[in-house]
């Protein structure tokens, strides 16, 4: 018997913050279509909301569309927008290094991505971002 291919969705969501919400309980219902695991659905919506929240506030994004593809190996996921180029696999990661009351709030998200996906790749294509992460699907 032969394993079972890929199944992947796809959604369409306006550039606002209140659709950053509504894209983190379409990925919840989507994750156990999908069968992921908790901690796939919590890397990929931690990863997203980061992702959207600021292509919406610095990037200036009107929309974002959101794919993704799982198979037994993992979990891929697009994340389109219109906004500004970022290529945030170039960005530098912040880190903590010291207590949490003393460190500035911004600049973190990259470094999050960067540890709850095994990889991260970029290009800018038809005036679009497009970010591909990739989870483990457990």
């Amino acid at each position: 018997m032969s394993e079972p291919g890929p199944r992947t969705c796809s959604r369409d969501f306006p550039g606002t913050i209140e659709a950053a919400e509504d894209a983190e309980m379409w990925i919840a219902r989507q994750a156990s279509v999908l069968g992921l695991g908790a901690d796939a659905e919590f890397a990929i919506n931690l990863c997203l909301e980061e992702l959207f929240l600021n292509a919406v506030q610095h990037g200036g994004a009107n929309q974002a569309t959101i794919s993704v593809c799982a198979e037994p190996s993992g979990v891929t996921v697009e994340f389109v927008d219109d906004g500004e180029p970022f290529d945030p696999t170039t960005a530098p990661a912040r880190r903590i290094t010291s207590p949490t009351e003393d460190f500035k709030i911004g600049g973190y998200g990259t470094g999050l991505m960067q540890k709850f996906s095994r990889r991260m790749s970029y290009r800018r294509s038809e005036g679009m971002n497009r970010l591909v992460l990739e989870f483990d699907a457990g």
